[in-house]
């Protein structure tokens, strides 16, 4: 057998092992998101790891086949490991066409893209996705918005703001711009890179694909429009002329804007041209969230309309529309504000076998203890009371039960308040009722 010296058990590169506060606060945005997503009325869905490399590629851009795990598996089948949520779902729907719609449906599961790992960025990430499916009105569009929203109020409290755009007003821009048909989503994966090269980039980014200096020019003053309300959405109108896909981009945008100045987040939105999101497959209103303090992470949810992804699979016309939570983010900015350490786990009980003939008896009311509601641990490890005492102290448990012969032998065992330090003799038959009593005291007290 070949044994591993430790340097040599790494995790693959962009991946990440997660234990103790980290698992903690993954655990508590999932039950966060889960909370909000049945508050919604979403139905719970759940889909493979890996699909056909055919269903992963009609998705479509340049960027599945760079940044998509993708491999023969034995039977020499192209298969690949999902790089999103809604690509199986999209799937699920096309092979069930007798689902009734809406079909509102959320999914909470691991993601994987071959993408260059960096703060804030992993090739292996968790996610939270919520969808519509068969609504094609904005309302749609809003209400995966103020889910996501309320998401962000209720895990950071503020500094966050939302970004929509629309890919009808990006259509509307690039046609107001003369730029050819065939070159709109070059156009739009190049402004998608905006914050990560920088106008000077976006520029070089569009004479590589063939675009002018004159369009480009147009497309950059553009894309510097920003704001809230439909004060932004008049500017959208304007420098989008007579281009009808553009004006009905805008109309769409407006609807929403609406249902958030009514829904009170309005000044958490904010309407950019600039946003693009760099998957063909969206068609309408894109979302993109992020996190304005630090550690800064880059976006922490994104999403937006796909009408024409499910027809790819083989399914009927279908309008759909989601938005997914980057759960793998928020840890990282959790843990900075020290939500591990809050979340770590308050033990009820600990309890201490004296020497190894305790510990059937340890077990015991353990068991007893359990079943009654209360958490509760057992010293395992045969260590002396000292050593249990500090391990009871570790895992902050309130209270002791101390398990020792003479005490069995008596039918009664100790108790010890580790607040108070005062320890006091309990029948074995009461063990129950004496702790209850002591714990609700507390709850009380504080």
């Amino acid at each position: 057998m070949e044994v591993f010296g430790l340097s040599e058990l790494r995790t693959v590169r962009g991946m990440r092992d997660l234990m103790g506060p980290e698992i903690l606060v993954q655990d508590y945005l999932i039950e966060t998101a889960v909370t909000l997503f049945r508050q919604f009325g979403y139905e719970h869905l759940d889909s493979p790891a890996m699909e056909l490399w055919e269903t992963l590629s009609a998705k479509g851009g340049e960027e599945v086949e760079a940044e998509t795990f993708k491999f023969r598996d034995k039977g020499d089948r192209e298969v690949g490991l999902r790089f999103d949520l809604t690509v199986p779902l999209a799937r699920i729907v096309a092979s069930n066409p007798t689902l009734p719609k809406p079909f509102k449906r959320y999914a909470i599961g691991k993601a994987w893209r071959y993408d260059r790992p960096q703060a804030g960025r992993y090739r292996e990430f968790m996610q939270a996705d919520v969808d519509i499916v068969g609504s094609s009105s904005p309302a749609a569009d809003a209400e995966v918005v103020l889910i996501a929203l309320e998401f962000l109020r209720r895990v950071l409290g503020s500094n966050y703001v939302v970004k929509i755009n629309s890919r009808k007003v990006l259509m509307g821009l690039t046609e107001r711009a003369d730029v050819p048909e065939s070159l709109a989503h070059e156009c739009f994966r190049a402004i998608d890179k905006l914050d990560k090269i920088g106008v000077d980039g976006v520029r070089e980014e569009f004479r590589q694909r063939g675009i002018g200096a004159e369009e480009s020019d147009f497309l950059l003053e553009a894309i510097r429009i920003n704001g809230s309300g439909r004060s932004t959405l008049d500017e959208f109108r304007e420098i989008l002329g007579d281009s009808t896909i553009g004006q009905e981009g805008v109309e769409e945008l407006e609807l929403m804007a609406d249902i958030f100045a009514e829904a009170g987040v309005e000044t958490l939105v904010q309407f950019d041209l600039s946003l693009a999101r760099g998957l063909d497959y969206y068609t309408g209103p894109v979302f993109e969230g992020r996190y304005l303090g630090k550690p800064a992470v880059g976006s922490v949810l994104g999403g937006g309309r796909y009408d024409e992804l499910i027809e790819k699979f083989g399914g009927p016309p279908t309008p759909a529309t989601g938005i997914s939570l980057g759960i793998s983010r928020f840890i990282d900015i959790l843990m900075a504000r020290g939500k591990g350490e809050e979340l770590m786990p308050r033990l009820d009980i600990f309890v201490a076998p004296i020497k190894r003939p305790m510990l059937r008896y340890a077990v015991r009311f353990q068991q007893e203890l359990i079943r009654a509601g209360f958490s509760c641990e057992v010293d395992l490890m045969e260590r002396s009371l000292k050593k249990q005492l500090e391990r009871a102290d570790a895992r902050r448990a309130r209270l002791v039960l101390i398990v020792g012969p003479r005490d069995i032998a008596e039918n009664r065992v100790s108790l010890r308040d580790m607040v108070t330090k005062e320890t006091i003799e309990v029948p074995t038959a009461s063990i129950v009722e004496e702790v209850r009593g002591i714990l609700s005291d507390k709850q009380v007290a504080s």
